[in-house]
């Protein structure tokens, strides 16, 4: 998912103490040159036209009222565009010079927009990159500038039965062999069928191992290309298909039966929005009858060898489209969007976390102790690896990941056959 709602419901429901752990790496992606964060000078004019993804039109509207106080000559239309249809979308306005003047894409989705030639770079004086989380950056950020900038953000951690933890006598894991115990503990209870599940081998399995690479000291890529046939990437390729091999993770979908609610699959790596996921259940009593809020336990992901316990950072971008004929408009209007006030608006209208790290000291955040444990995470993230390329990388790990998983090749053998493929594939640019 690329958008994560935060509602009151999900602060009521959940009191856990924020648990911290390591420190985070520091992002080393470059920005563009040329952005001294002048403001934006000059009234905005004309019709501003904006495709956001699917849930954001009518709330962006709303936000975007006091712009328009203040800019009479200007208006807005927003058009909502399907998630998994925005890369069509804009490919084929790219191919036709004819779009909206701002688009907004995941961040996961961006460096294949910014492959098409959409985007326009963002020029002087719009956002001081230096606002904003250093992997949301990177993810709006193409071969030689930035293309956009980040709007919202998400991120994942932990999620684990903390009814039955205590029943063991644990407590949630702040180190990978800590995780791996805990998970060993819960399968061998009494009762017990796995000990945590995670993205199976034919379901993107990169969403977890890349923050494993990270977490081993490791890296995707460098400035001269891939870096896979690496100690991290195979210790990280390991780490993840241990559980599988050592039957504590479901690796088909042939036990539909087993869940968290039922303490089936007791731990996972996910984001806010399975709070209101197992709300729903409770209050739709389809959930198990001894299960309830109190027996969710989260908390930041547990610190791998490499000594930080960074996550995937999510959420969507702006960019203005190349072929514009309203981009100074539409620029004043993204640089606004930008803006603390407007970000902590934005969580309240839209429930999407700021990407602008200092609209998240802000009281509706600081006081919720879900939103305080995304806050804690947001330090310590990486950017989806911002490349073409990276979605046929990403098959790769699934395809290798596989079979390492079932037992068919080592995971160094499996390295050095995604880094083959890897150098033959490129950057993507």
């Amino acid at each position: 998912m690329r958008t994560t709602r935060f509602t009151t419901l999900t602060a009521a429901a959940l009191g856990v103490a924020l648990l911290a752990t390591g420190c985070g790496r520091s992002d080393d992606a470059a920005s563009a040159d040329g952005a001294d964060a002048a403001p934006i000078s000059g009234k905005a004019t004309g019709e501003i036209e904006i495709w956001t993804a699917d849930g954001h039109a009518d709330n962006l509207k709303k936000l975007a009222e006091p712009f328009l106080a203040d800019n009479p000559d200007a208006s807005i239309k927003v058009t909502d565009v399907p998630w998994d249809q925005i890369l069509t979308k804009v490919q084929t306005a790219a191919a036709a010079g004819t779009g909206p003047d701002i688009i907004m894409a995941g961040a996961d989705q961006t460096s294949a927009v910014i492959g098409t030639g959409a985007l326009d770079e963002v020029p002087d004086g719009v956002y001081d990159p230096d606002d904003f989380y250093p992997a949301s950056i990177a993810s709006a950020t193409g071969e030689d500038a930035r293309y956009g900038m980040p709007w919202y953000v998400e991120t994942r951690f932990l999620f684990y039965r903390k009814d039955i933890a205590a029943d063991l006598g644990l407590k949630a894991p702040t180190t990978w062999e800590e995780m791996q115990a805990m998970s060993k503990a819960f399968q061998d209870r009494k009762g017990g069928t796995y000990g945590i599940s995670l993205p199976r081998p034919v379901e993107t399995p990169a969403q977890v191992v890349v923050p494993f690479v990270s977490q081993a000291g490791g890296a995707m890529a460098d400035e001269d290309g891939w870096t896979i046939d690496t100690p991290e990437f195979i210790q990280a390729l390991d780490y993840y298909a241990g559980f599988f091999q050592r039957k504590e993770a479901p690796i088909d979908g042939g036990d539909s039966d087993a869940t968290f609610e039922n303490g089936g699959t007791p731990m996972f790596i996910s984001g806010p929005w399975m709070l209101d996921v197992y709300q729903d259940a409770i209050d739709g009593k389809t959930a198990p009858k001894d299960f309830t809020m109190d027996s969710v336990g989260y908390a930041v992901a547990p610190t791998g060898p490499g000594g930080n316990n960074d996550q995937y950072i999510g959420g969507g971008n702006l960019g203005v489209f190349a072929d514009s004929d309203n981009k100074d408009s539409a620029w004043s209007f993204l640089s606004w969007l930008g803006k603390p006030e407007q970000q902590q608006k934005w969580y309240d209208l839209n429930g999407e976390f700021p990407a602008n790290i200092s609209a998240a000291d802000y009281p509706a955040i600081t006081d919720n102790p879900v939103t305080a444990v995304v806050k804690e995470q947001m330090q310590h993230t990486i950017e989806t690896p911002r490349y073409p390329a990276w979605s046929q990388i990403s098959d790769l790990i699934g395809t290798y990941s596989e079979r390492v998983a079932n037992g068919e090749m080592t995971s160094a053998a499996a390295a050095k056959e995604i880094q083959t493929q890897a150098d033959s594939l490129g950057f993507g640019w």
